[in-house]
């Protein structure tokens, strides 16, 4: 481990979800193993990474970077490196401000979005703008291909390592370190057995201890259901007191999202601590990295809170953990052999049978610890195996006086193991009361905000519809069109805000022949449709179809300047309605459907904001 070669590398990670950061570890151990001297960044590390990269050349040691860039929304970068975007597009930048730096880049997204990996294909843009030289051609993963994004990545991993080892190959009689051996781990993790257990603090005084500059603590005002207790969907109207009003907030615009910090549930932490032998330490003093403490904030800090507050174990793992886990065997060779194949990514027959394995049946990362009963985890490792616990986003769905309104669909199905099956976030939440606290931060919108006199096209299904309803409200009064098409399973079920919609000034409701509903007043119209009510329309884009709604809409967008907002699950859905659009534009003559949104897309006047 002493032998290195070549200019040292900096991963730079742009994470949503983590996967990004799952991929910058493995990236990490692998050129450790090739003997570079390797580091993993965190965009939001701003002050460091624009040290790399801005520093004049010839004051900067000769430097490779790699960045890992996850796409979120509309082709948006990701949260946590918005900071660093947004210094990368200075103005005063020019072509010698990365001069010489040596760099490439690996885009993960899913092709079912309109802008797949723009995130990636920006950045690495701007480092070509900059200056920077190719080292290697950029790599695109996409979600939902065969074998997912870590196969496309194994591919560009193999390309990046070859084309680094062209430039700077490995000392004359130094071998690789083989992969049967352990690297040290990333960070340091030492439980303080010395010290006594910490003291026991209650969940009031744990959620003040994380509060931050931009992480606050809200009380719940309101978790009710909305939806029939008989209903398989469980949907509640969520509402957040927070401190301020709309003047102290003027990010709680239409758009905005709300960040809560979830934590894992008491039970399947003690099951976890008690798998790994854990139990004798889990309330001891842990000692972490100063990096770690940047988020991992509870106080007091011992594996117990580490896992109830800051790691995941419950999402489906990925083939990196069962990379890390194949060192912690114990000399079950049967098992060991077993997570080797589960994370080889580069063997199609490997990689089926981990899907078959994990993403399948939704296996959760505990309970293949628990079905691979060998695997006893050092705690010096635990952040070499377990993931960031990050918070999870609702748009917003109104903001009044010091009031935050959201609308969540609660995550609870049977997987084909028959085991119940959770979301993180919304199981924390659906057990929260009124009265209770929990962490949160306030997100700015991406895109900007239509004025009121603008004619606007919103489409949500869903919970899709949220963030619709908070600019329909605000835009009641308004002397321009809002056309709101809404979609959901069932009539009686299923057809949230129905009420909001029925108090519009001179409402009038219809339905038609196929079953789409229009509540029209004033120059707001709302249509709806139900796809499980036995209606020939099932589906917003079939309502987009109607010939007078369809022409309407292109009128809209193509005479009177007007904005689309779609909101709702990611797949079918926004590129069908994309489809509908482009055709009902193409009917009008001497335009282009597709030229049109196109344009309209790069206005910022076609939004998708999808999940």
């Amino acid at each position: 481990m002493s032998v290195s070669h070549g200019p040292p590398i900096a991963i730079v990670y742009f994470s949503e979800t983590g996967t990004a950061h799952s991929l910058a570890d493995r990236l990490r151990r692998k050129l450790l193993r090739l003997h570079f001297r390797a580091t993993i960044l965190d965009a939001e590390e701003l002050a460091k990474v624009t040290s790399l990269l801005f520093t004049s050349s010839r004051d900067r040691e000769r430097l490779i970077v790699i960045f890992l860039c996850a796409t979120t929304g509309n082709g948006e970068i990701p949260r946590h490196a918005r900071r660093l975007w947004r210094f990368m597009l200075r103005k005063k930048l020019t072509a010698q401000s990365c001069f010489g730096l040596e760099f490439s880049s690996f885009g993960l997204g899913d092709a079912s979005y309109a802008k797949f990996n723009w995130a990636a294909k920006k950045v690495h843009k701007r480092m070509l703008q900059l200056g920077a030289v190719e080292i290697c051609m950029r790599g695109e993963g996409d979600e939902s291909a065969s074998g997912g994004i870590e196969h496309a990545y194994s591919e560009w991993e193999l390309t990046l390592c070859s084309s680094l080892l062209n430039l700077y190959p490995i000392p004359e009689g130094v071998d690789a370190i083989p992969d049967t051996v352990l690297l040290p781990p990333e960070f340091s993790v030492t439980v303080l057995s010395d010290l006594p257990p910490a003291p026991i603090t209650d969940e009031a005084a744990l959620l003040k201890s994380r509060v931050t500059s931009t992480v606050k603590l809200g009380t719940v005002g309101r978790n009710a259901r909305t939806t029939p207790a008989t209903h398989f969907q469980d949907t509640r109207e969520f509402v957040l007191t927070i401190e301020g009003t709309i003047s102290d907030h003027p990010e709680l615009i239409p758009g905005a999202t709300l960040l809560i910090y979830p934590q894992n549930d008491s039970a399947a932490v003690a099951a976890l601590i008690s798998s790994q032998n854990w139990d004798s330490i889990a309330d001891l003093p842990l000692s972490v990295s100063p990096s770690v403490l940047r988020w991992a904030t509870a106080k007091p800090l011992t594996l117990r809170s580490m896992l109830t507050y800051h790691l995941d174990f419950t999402s489906v793992p990925r083939a990196t953990f069962f990379e890390v886990l194949c060192y912690f065997s114990n000399g079950d060779e049967q098992q060991e052999e077993k997570l080797r194949q589960f994370a080889d990514t580069g063997n199609e027959e490997y990689t089926q049978d981990r899907y078959d394995y994990a993403d399948r049946p939704r296996r959760s990362i505990l309970e293949c610890l628990m079905e691979f009963e060998s695997v006893k985890i050092p705690v010096e490792y635990l952040l070499e195996v377990f993931g960031e616990l990050r918070p999870r986003q609702f748009s917003i769905a109104g903001f009044q006086e010091n009031k935050i309104e959201l609308l969540i669909a609660i995550v609870k199905y049977r997987t084909m193991l028959k085991r119940i099956r959770q979301g993180v976030c919304t199981r924390y939440v659906s057990d929260l009361k009124v009265g209770d606290h929990l962490l949160y931060e306030i997100s700015p919108p991406q895109a900007k905000t239509p004025s009121s006199d603008t004619p606007v096209l919103l489409i949500g299904p869903g919970t899709g519809v949220a963030p619709l309803r908070w600019l329909l409200m605000n835009r009641m009064k308004s002397s321009s069109t809002s056309l709101l098409v809404f979609g959901n399973r069932f009539r009686n079920a299923d057809w949230y805000y129905k009420s909001n919609w029925k108090s519009i000034d001179n409402e009038i409701e219809s339905t038609d022949e196929n079953g789409i509903v229009t509540i029209t007043g004033g120059n707001c119209t709302v249509h709806c449709c139900f796809s499980r009510d036995g209606n020939k329309v099932k589906y917003v884009q079939d309502v987009l179809s109607r010939q007078d709604i369809s022409a309407s809409v292109a009128q809209m967008l193509v005479k009177q300047n007007g904005y689309v907002w779609v909101c709702g699950s990611k797949g079918k859905m926004p590129r069908a309605v994309r489809n509908v659009i482009e055709a009902a534009i193409d009917r009008i003559p001497g335009y282009s459907g597709q030229a049109v949104v196109a344009e309209l897309d790069r206005q910022g006047r076609y939004v998708e904001e999808t999940w």
